[in-house]
């Protein structure tokens, strides 16, 4: 994949992130002040997870250089139509919810499935943690705006006039995809037997797997969407949470910027199961102390020392790949992760829908994001060991 081509994929993720600024932290709450129901929400989610996996598997076998830039390309399109019929259901949108969020599933690994083949293919050992930085902080520049304003938006006029500017960014996309030459994929049968015999051979690959499986059940899994809910039921404001998400992202970026100095100097890092005990350890504080400032600790924790284990998981997954005779199966590798990543999605949506149902009392979302966040803890250990054999083997 040629600079242009990086610059242009670059440029999109950039604008694709203020839409989907939207879908991560406000979505959930547009159908929470609709049915008033977190549960069903989170019920909502789990479903769209299965939609996904099924979307993602398919997608991944058929993939090829000559269809991956139009799989790509969809994904813009099916985004219209998404945002497209949020504008033009409205609260009518519970009646389609699932067709909904099969429809935004299928856009998203559209999306996504293109674009970490040509990452693991764009990149090597040395670049990937690097690169893998420079993308988050592309992301959350984004977000440093987006919230406020989407929140402003929402609450000085509608969220139909934000779907309205979403639906315009999302064509100015897909103009611009226009400009990508190429997608360089090799054209072959995809052989996920051949692929595990011989991952038997590198035992950091089992480690990586087994970290994004508890990755999803922590950090990655019914996390990301109980955070917004519990921001919002806190503060009743779209607007406050957009205010808040925009620090955050601030934040986030100079983490992500400190991480950077650490990867120039190549030294060896050692910091990730720390960094999830100390976020672990801000849970414990927001179980004991449900307050207003327990919450703002456990947020900034997530989006400081969080953003790193999230950037630092995502490249030693596209990096592990890049040794000796394995370099080849991207594909089988991308299904291999995703299986273990959906897996430990579902357990945490499962987890997280039972405590909330069956359990329920006024703290138990907070005892639900301190059990998830233990499994960030396990998650570490694994990407500690296949980092260090990453660089062992540098």
């Amino acid at each position: 994949m040629d600079e242009q081509n990086r610059k242009t994929i670059a440029l999109i993720s950039f604008m694709r992130s203020f839409i989907t600024v939207f879908f991560n932290i406000f979505f959930n709450i547009y159908v929470l002040k609709i049915i008033n129901d977190v549960g069903f929400v989170i019920k909502v989610n789990l479903i769209s997870l299965i939609f996904g996996f099924t979307f993602n598997t398919i997608i991944l076998k058929h993939i090829n250089g000559k269809n991956a830039k139009y799989i790509y390309r969809s994904s813009f399109i099916l985004l219209v139509v998404c945002i497209g019929l949020l504008l033009g259901l409205k609260e009518n949108i519970i009646k389609y919810i699932f067709l909904f969020k099969m429809l935004y599933a299928l856009q998203e690994v559209s999306f996504y499935a293109p674009l970490e083949l040509i990452t693991m293919g764009a990149n090597s050992h040395k670049t990937f943690s690097s690169f893998q930085a420079n993308m988050n902080i592309i992301s959350n520049i984004a977000t440093i705006v987006t919230p406020a304003f989407s929140g402003l938006i929402i609450e000085k006029f509608s969220y139909n006039i934000l779907f309205i500017i979403l639906i315009i960014e999302a064509i100015v996309i897909i103009i611009t995809s226009t400009k990508i030459s190429n997608f360089y994929i090799e054209d072959r049968k995809v052989n996920i037997k051949e692929f595990w015999n011989k991952t038997k051979k590198y035992p950091h690959m089992k480690d990586i797997y087994k970290c994004m499986f508890y990755r999803r059940i922590s950090a990655q899994g019914a996390i990301v969407d109980l955070l917004p809910i519990i921001l919002f039921l806190k503060l009743g404001s779209e607007f406050s949470v957009g205010a808040y998400n925009a620090v955050f992202a601030i934040l986030s970026i100079c983490a992500l910027s400190l991480l950077k100095l650490i990867n120039k100097k190549n030294t060896k890092k050692k910091f990730y199961v720390p960094l999830a005990i100390i976020i672990f350890a801000s849970t414990i504080i927001l179980v004991c102390i449900p307050s207003y400032e327990a919450i703002l600790i456990y947020y900034i924790c997530m989006k400081t020392l969080g953003k790193v284990i999230e950037s630092e998981s995502c490249s030693a997954v596209y990096e592990a790949i890049n040794v000796q005779e394995l370099s080849k199966y991207n594909r089988e590798h991308d299904i291999v992760f995703n299986v273990y990543m959906f897996v430990g999605q579902v357990i945490s949506y499962s987890l997280t829908y039972i405590l909330y149902t069956y359990f329920y009392n006024e703290n138990i979302l907070s005892v639900v994001v301190s059990v998830l966040m233990f499994f960030l803890i396990i998650s570490c250990k694994y990407l500690q060991r296949t980092n260090n054999f990453l660089q062992e083997n540098d």
